[in-house]
C-alpha cells in the first residue's frame, strides 16, 4: 500500500499515476489511454534517475535469472548475466558431483516429477536448468570414468571415454583452473566490449593479458615458449593497467604522477585476482571427495560381503545405499553451494558494477476473503 500511495495521487478531479514500464509495452498503454480518453506522457530515464531492472530471458534459460536475483539484481544500466550463469553453474555442478552414476539416479527422480513441477513458472524454469545440469554431470562422469564410484569395465565403450582421472591431481588441477581463468576472462572480456572510454576497456583487457599470462607460465612450465609467452603478456597486461586506467587529463607533470598512482591503485587488485583464480581449485577438490568417498563405500561393502559376518549381502547393501546416498546429499550441497559462490562472488565482482532493484509492475490484486 505504501509504494502504490507514492506512485500515485488523486487531486479531487485529477487521478494520477506515475511508474516506470518496459519500453516494448508503451504501445498498450497508449492504445488503453487513447481508448479510455486518458491522457500520458512517457519520456526516457536520464542519468539522475535510478529505474529498476527488468529482465528477460527466453523461458527456456530463465532459470539462470532466478540464480541471479537469488543473490542480487543487476543495476539497470549494466548487464544481465542470466545465460552466463546458467551455463557455468551447470558446468560447475558437474564437476563437483562427478559421477555418471549420481547424475542418473538424479536424472530419474527429475523425470518421475516433471510433471509436477510444472505447475508453476519458477519450478518450470528450475526443471530444465536442473535437466541441463545434469546433463552436463552425465557427460562428465563418462568423461572422468566414475560410476557410483566405480570404473567402467576395460575395453568396454565407455571405458574409452574415460579421459579424466581424478586422481591425478596435476591434471586435475589444471583442468580446474583452466575453467576459472577462462570464466574470469569472459567476465572481463563483458567489461571491455561494454566499455565506452579507453580507461573503461584498457582496465579489463590488461586483466586478461595477465590472467592468460599467468595461465601461460603455469601450462607451459619449463618451455620457452610458455615462459615467452607468459612474460610478454605479463609486462602488456601490467603496462596497460598501470598507464591506461586513469580518467585523468594529461596535461601537466603532476596530473602523470597522478596517472600512475591511480595505474598502481589498480594494480592492488593483481592479489585479489590470483586469489580469484585459485577459488576455482575448490572444482577439483570436491569432485576428488565426491569420488573417494563412493570409492571407500565400495570397499567397506566389498569387505563385508566377502567376510563370514552374518547377514554381509544385507549389510554390504545397506552400506552401499546409506553411503551413496549420504555422499549423493553432499554432493548436491557443496555443488549448489560453491557452483553458486563461484558466480555470485569471484565472476560478479569482475563483471558487476552496481546493484539494482528488481522491477514490480503496478497492478491490482485482489486478496480472498
Amino acid at each position: 500500500m505504501g509504494q502504490a500511495g507514492q506512485k500515485t495521487a488523486d487531486l479531487g478531479h485529477v487521478f494520477q499515476v506515475q511508474g516506470w514500464m518496459p519500453r516494448q509495452e508503451l504501445p498498450r498503454l497508449t492504445c488503453f489511454a487513447e481508448g479510455m480518453g486518458l491522457a500520458t506522457w512517457a519520456e526516457s530515464p536520464t542519468s539522475d534517475d535510478a529505474p529498476p531492472t527488468l529482465m528477460t530471458n527466453p523461458d527456456v534459460l530463465a532459470g539462470g535469472e532466478d540464480l541471479v536475483t537469488f543473490y542480487e539484481t543487476p543495476g539497470y544500466r549494466d548487464w544481465d548475466p542470466s545465460v552466463v550463469v546458467f551455463f557455468s553453474f551447470a558446468i560447475f555442478f558437474a564437476m563437483i558431483l562427478a559421477d555418471a552414476g549420481y547424475a542418473l539416479v538424479l536424472g530419474v527422480l527429475l523425470a518421475v516429477f516433471w510433471k509436477g513441477m510444472g505447475s508453476r513458472p519458477s519450478s518450470r524454469r528450475f526443471r530444465v536448468l536442473a535437466a541441463v545440469g545434469l546433463l552436463f554431470s552425465l557427460l562428465y562422469g563418462m568423461l572422468a570414468g566414475s560410476y557410483f564410484g566405480a570404473a567402467p569395465p576395460p575395453e568396454s565403450l565407455l571405458a574409452h571415454l574415460h579421459v579424466l582421472n581424478l586422481d591425478d591431481f596435476d591434471s586435475m588441477m589444471k583442468v580446474s583452473l583452466v575453467v576459472g581463468a577462462l570464466h574470469l576472462i569472459l567476465a572481463n572480456a563483458i567489461v571491455a566490449i561494454r566499455g565506452v572510454s579507453i580507461a573503461e576497456r584498457a582496465k579489463p583487457i590488461g586483466w586478461i593479458a595477465i590472467i592468460l599470462a599467468g595461465l601461460s607460465l603455469y601450462l607451459g612450465a619449463g618451455t620457452p615458449v610458455g615462459r615467452d609467452l607468459g612474460l610478454g603478456l605479463g609486462s602488456g597486461g601490467l603496462l596497460t593497467i598501470l598507464l591506461l586506467t586513469s580518467e585523468r587529463p594529461l596535461d601537466s607533470f603532476g596530473s602523470l604522477l597522478m596517472r600512475l598512482f591511480d595505474g598502481l591503485s589498480s594494480l592492488a587488485e593483481l592479489s585479489k585476482l590470483f586469489g580469484d583464480v585459485m577459488s576455482y581449485l575448490r572444482l577439483f577438490a570436491l569432485g576428488l571427495a565426491s569420488a573417494s568417498l563412493a570409492l571407500t563405500f565400495n570397499q567397506l561393502a566389498a569387505e563385508v560381503y566377502r567376510s563370514d559376518v552374518p547377514l554381509g549381502v544385507v549389510i554390504a547393501l545397506l552400506i552401499l545405499l546409506l553411503g551413496h546416498g549420504i555422499n549423493l546429499l553432499l554432493a548436491i550441497i557443496s555443488g549448489f553451494v560453491h557452483g553458486l559462490r563461484l558466480n555470485f562472488i569471484e565472476f560478479f565482482n569482475w563483471s558487476l558494477d552496481e546493484e539494482g532493484y528488481p522491477f514490480a509492475p503496478f497492478s491490482k490484486k485482489e486478496t480472498a476473503l
